[in-house]
């Protein structure tokens, strides 16, 4: 039996594809246990729909395997329906957070197309269900734990939920080999490192409990960390096969400091070369890990700073607060780690556009290097979903139109996203707000700001090699990479599944 598995294109061009590991564990696995496996990843190689078929068609699959978030959902049911169009016999699964969340939706409303979601983590469910259809058996998997599908009669069946998985250790190392796309850090299509990268993940969960995100509900608020000699092993092998970067994508990589540091302490005994990034807290800045993180090799650290009021970041139960931002960022710049990354929601329940206008101001005047600025959008998983759903304020099957490439759609509500300001601001508000917020690349990126920024910058080249190496790679193809600090300075956030009339 030949299995496909697709990470999905958003019909969109992404600034920096990683390696996709849901996939790639998947396709491990399923390996490891007899199955032929081929791996897409359409995002990175930035495939249409057609261009899926294609590479469908050429594969021949039994199984189509589709890792989904909610902002691609609906490319997805595009690319399914061609899919089932071409060959109905063609068993379509989907999984990752969208179909768990919203797995009874999905059967009901396209059930004729999609066969099967694995709910939850979906290494052990995937691989049961693909022994047990390989099997011919003309039975249901009601004994596998963590699908939905339909019975005949189109009666809607959800089996237990499958049990976490408690020990990561117990997972193989995923086979990169199996994408076949060089991977770099690139933004807007322009290299600014010409080295390999991939990413890595250290552990899954977080114990917080944030308004705005899906993480809680999906891993049950349970943080489950590999231990720090699996991970360098992980890493030692990833060198070895000619990786020079690394980026951990870890719900909270920094949770336990003391865990950090033994990584990073292994990374340095087994004298491994490799640069890396990483997300944190700004709670979660002892001096003595960012030291030992920037002796291991940490180039950038991506701060969740999301908002710079108290109000904002308590409504958004971020339990961090606003004065913590500076100190993480003066203890970061103390242990010399390269870059920082600033991480900003705006337009969030009940925000003004003064306290929009605040955040902007601080990731001008902060020592941060780059910002990225998000709208506030709820779906499917969050708390501010479910409350806005009980309390009336908006209907899950609401008709919305929807921005899917560059065709805009009708869909119901739970298919796709939901920028909060568009169903709590008038339009004039709403108007207003995204003015403020469109307009924040370019103040941060203001003449004023640049003049202080290169000092500081061109002084933290010089102490750095890895920054050198960007330097030059960006003098060498300066046309390039003008055209993409451009691109990034005159985007205009605005959301992802939301049309504008």
């Amino acid at each position: 039996m030949k299995i496909a598995l697709i990470n999905p294109s958003l019909e969109e061009k992404i600034y920096s594809p990683w390696p996709p590991l849901g996939i790639l564990y998947l396709g491990t696995i399923l390996t490891e246990n007899g199955f032929t496996v081929e791996l897409l990843d359409a995002a990175a190689k930035f495939y249409g729909k057609n261009d899926v078929l294609n590479w469908i068609k050429r594969v021949k699959p039994d199984i189509v395997g589709i890792s989904v978030f909610t902002v691609a959902f609906l490319p997805v049911i595009n690319l399914i329906k061609v899919i089932k169009d071409w060959n109905p016999s063609i068993i379509i699964v989907l999984g990752h957070y969208h179909p768990t969340m919203e797995a009874e939706n999905i059967l009901r409303k396209y059930g004729d197309y999609v066969d099967y979601c694995v709910r939850g983590e979906g290494e052990y469910t995937f691989l049961e269900l693909c022994e047990f259809l390989d099997k011919n058996i003309n039975n249901l998997p009601n004994d596998i734990k963590g699908l939905a599908f339909q019975y005949s009669n189109k009666k809607i069946i959800l089996t237990p939920d499958a049990p976490l998985i408690t020990d990561l250790d117990d997972l193989p190392f995923p086979d990169r080999k199996l994408l076949d796309f060089n991977y770099k850090w690139n933004f807007s299509g322009f290299e600014f490192s010409k080295s390999k990268i991939t990413s890595i993940i250290s552990s899954r969960g977080c114990p917080f409990n944030c308004s705005y995100c899906a993480c809680t509900k999906f891993a049950k608020r349970r943080f489950r960390p590999r231990s720090p000699e699996n991970i360098v092993n992980e890493i030692l092998l990833v060198a070895d096969q000619g990786y020079s970067q690394i980026n951990f994508v870890d719900d909270n990589f920094t949770l336990q400091p003391k865990r950090t540091i033994k990584i990073c302490q292994l990374i340095k005994k087994e004298k491994i070369d490799i640069y890396w990034h990483t997300d944190g807290r700004v709670d979660q800045t002892s001096q003595d890990m960012l030291k030992q993180m920037k002796k291991a090799g940490c180039k950038s650290i991506w701060f969740g700073f999301e908002s710079a009021n108290q109000r904002i970041l308590n409504l958004y139960n971020k339990r961090t607060k606003v004065s913590q931002f500076y100190e993480a960022i003066r203890k970061t710049r103390k242990a010399n780690i390269e870059l920082i990354v600033g991480l900003f929601m705006l337009g969030a329940p009940t925000e003004t556009i003064a306290e929009v206008k605040n955040t902007i101001k601080f990731a001008v005047d902060s020592d941060i290097d780059v910002p990225f600025f998000n709208v506030v959008e709820i779906f499917s998983g969050t708390k501010f979903w479910d409350d806005y759903n009980s309390n009336g304020i908006i209907n899950q099957y609401d008709n919305v139109k929807a921005l899917v490439g560059t065709e805009i759609q009708e869909a119901e509500r739970w298919e796709t996203t939901t920028r909060v300001m568009d169903f709590l601001l008038s339009p004039e508000e709403r108007e207003k707000m995204l003015i403020e917020i469109q307009n924040a690349y370019q103040t941060f990126f203001s003449f004023e700001r640049k003049m202080i920024f290169l000092w500081k910058m061109l002084y933290r080249t010089v102490r750095s090699k890895f920054m050198l190496n960007m330097a030059y790679n960006i003098v060498r193809n300066f046309k390039e990479a003008f055209g993409a600090i451009s691109a990034f300075r005159n985007s205009k956030p605005r959301g992802f599944g939301t049309y504008d009339e």
